[in-house]
């Protein structure tokens, strides 16, 4: 009798557990499980499979089901050719159907718990969310959502050229006659899921960060200039990335000769056609390593598409017209320590430097900072720093001054420089993707992380980048408790955080010398304040026409008086002066977005144009 009423409470006891486990989302509910305390949920879609007639086109909310849904294991990842860093051998893996999150919470139903939403980086190409490294799962979110008293979400999306392709014979699709940008559109509806869903797990959609590393982090970077964007997050952190996009023609010609590489038969429509008959993976039989000889080989981008994106990056923040939301940003001390040559020798480190660098003065200022040395080590050294200077501490240092001069929102800046203490992995520094082991503490799970390697200097790293983010994420601001205080960043004194095991906070000027040196080289134009330009009238009726133009413009000011029409592009230097003149051509100058202002009578209109 006592066995039947033990056994009977048991069995109760277990139903109340899985029920405790079962979240109803917007299209059904779902069925997830404990892993320690937190509450684990793998798998759940938030598009249609983007497979047959869905391929390279937007993605769809998923159909309602009706059953609950399993979600207690990882989706396949998409369809990808996967590299390890620093090796050239790789694997085929991953499945079309490959739209899903995942979730940890450390309690379900209403909360008030910041979101913490992470795109994989992997060069727009590989990778995925149950990507693993060093015997362990990255991007699994329970130690964090545990430590931290937080909702993480994991995302995946299409890859290479299931998630880019331009081509011509997709444009008819479209009624805007573009293609490409079918991975950030992947982001932005599971954006939205995560808007829609993630009260039912104890966050708040008010406290939304989405961060990324690699690739990962140009995507968030990108999604800071997407209108389609605006609302769906509320802070962003770049890891090791600057936000990319490139221009539609010649992503389109790329893709051309992609296509072609596997039938030139019928129409650009009959193309495509064929080529959605083709099993994914082939798709990607062409792809190489996303990182190579220590340089980053990024074939699949976002593009300009004037919809999803209206121009480059530079030029959207330039305009102060992007979303604007504190930022945290930051790079590896030796980024490409892992992906270098295997040997360098003194004369490698030279002709980089000659092939980079075409000034004899400033070929000079290399050596001196970048010095071949004598032996084979001291080469490789100067190696990893040129091309992590030059890929990613430049790239970051002006990124985070153009945001930072274009809003009022803060900037964070932090430079990563802790080792593993693992002799093995020690003389390699901080190498690209090292940080996610701390972001995640997950480093401890690792092959080489567990004790007696996981030291107290590395808990004290994972403890800090941990709370640093998950502060972020809560309230805008890494500051908290009995954290160093780290610096909000300024373009002028360029103050940024050292993630190590004592950080202190004081330091100002990453690699300076280095980061000058080339900006003097390629004649770099610092961006300028977008504050500073004039406002216009409330009132005013000046038309200007064509936007976008190919060239010609327009001008129709309000009244038949004498006016001035003035132009400035995205630096803010004026480039055209002229008086009484309804017609002006922008031909001679590059695509992109310039300032018209019309003066008259005492009134400045002021207008964006945007030159294709």
């Amino acid at each position: 009798m006592k066995t039947r009423i033990l056994l009977s409470i048991l069995f109760y006891s277990t139903i109340l557990l899985l029920q405790a486990q079962v979240v109803e989302t917007q299209f059904g509910e779902i069925q997830g499980k404990l892993n320690g305390a937190v509450y684990e949920f793998l798998g759940i879609p938030f598009a249609k499979p983007p497979i047959g007639d869905l391929r390279w086109k937007a993605p769809e909310n998923p159909d309602f089901w009706t059953d609950t849904l399993n979600t207690t294991t990882f989706a396949p990842v998409c369809p990808q050719k996967e590299f390890k860093q620093g090796e050239s051998t790789y694997t085929f893996k991953g499945d079309e159907d490959c739209l899903y999150l995942n979730v940890w919470t450390p309690q379900l139903g209403a909360g008030t718990r910041p979101v913490l939403v992470f795109i994989h980086g992997g060069g727009n190409q590989q990778g995925g969310a149950s990507e693993t490294s060093g015997g362990t799962e990255m991007f699994v979110g329970k130690n964090m959502a545990q430590r931290g008293d937080a909702v993480i979400v994991t995302i995946q999306y299409r890859l290479g050229p299931l998630g880019f392709l331009v081509h011509p014979g997709l444009e008819p699709e479209n009624s805007n006659n573009t293609s490409g940008n079918y991975a950030v559109l992947d982001h932005i509806l599971a954006l939205k899921w995560v808007q829609n869903n993630i009260a039912a797990f104890g966050g708040d959609p008010t406290k939304v960060m989405v961060f990324g590393e690699s690739a990962g982090g140009v995507n968030v970077g990108n999604l800071l200039t997407t209108p389609l964007a605006s609302g769906l997050f509320q802070r962003a952190c770049i890891q090791s990335a600057i936000p990319v996009v490139s221009p539609y023609n010649d992503a389109r010609i790329e893709g051309i000769a992609y296509v072609d590489s596997f039938t030139t038969t019928g129409t650009d429509v009959d193309k495509i056609a064929y080529m959605r008959t083709l099993p994914a993976d082939s798709l990607v039989k062409f792809s190489t390593s996303p990182i190579s000889g220590g340089i980053v080989q990024q074939a699949w981008k976002a593009v300009v598409d004037n919809v999803v994106f209206t121009d480059i990056p530079t030029n959207i923040f330039q305009t102060g017209s992007f979303n604007k939301v504190p930022l945290i940003i930051g790079s590896n001390s030796e980024e490409m320590s892992l992906n270098a040559p295997a040997t360098v020798t003194p004369s490698m480190v030279t002709a980089l430097i000659y092939t980079y660098f075409l000034s004899p003065t400033y070929q000079t200022q290399a050596v001196t900072l970048y010095p071949p040395g004598t032996t084979n080590e001291e080469a490789k050294a100067s190696y990893i720093n040129l091309v992590s200077d030059a890929q990613f501490t430049l790239g970051v240092r002006r990124t985070a001054q153009c945001i930072s001069t274009n809003q009022t929102e803060p900037v964070w800046r932090y430079f990563f420089t802790h080792k593993h203490s693992v002799p093995l992995l020690e003389t390699l520094g901080a190498y690209h993707g090292m940080e996610l082991f701390y972001v995640f503490n997950n480093w401890e799970n690792a092959t080489l992380g567990q004790a007696p390697f996981f030291t107290a200097q590395d808990d004290s790293v994972q403890t800090n980048m941990l709370n640093y983010w998950v502060n972020f994420a809560n309230t805008g601001n890494p500051n908290g408790g009995t954290l160093v205080n780290w610096p909000p960043y300024n373009a002028t004194t360029d103050c940024y955080l050292e993630i190590k095991p004592t950080p202190n906070g004081s330091q100002c000027g990453v690699r300076t010398a280095q980061c000058n040196l080339m900006d003097n080289a390629f004649l770099y134009t610092p961006c300028t304040s977008s504050v500073d330009l004039i406002e216009p009238s409330k009132s005013s009726s000046c038309i200007v026409y064509p936007n976008p133009s190919k060239g010609l413009v327009f001008i129709q000011p309000p009244t038949r008086n004498n006016f001035i029409v003035e132009i400035f592009n995205v630096t803010g230097n004026r480039i055209l002066s002229i008086e009484n003149t309804n017609t002006i051509t922008i031909s001679p100058y590059p695509t992109g977005i310039y300032t018209i202002l019309v003066i008259q009578d005492g009134k400045i209109f002021k207008e964006k144009i945007i030159k294709k």
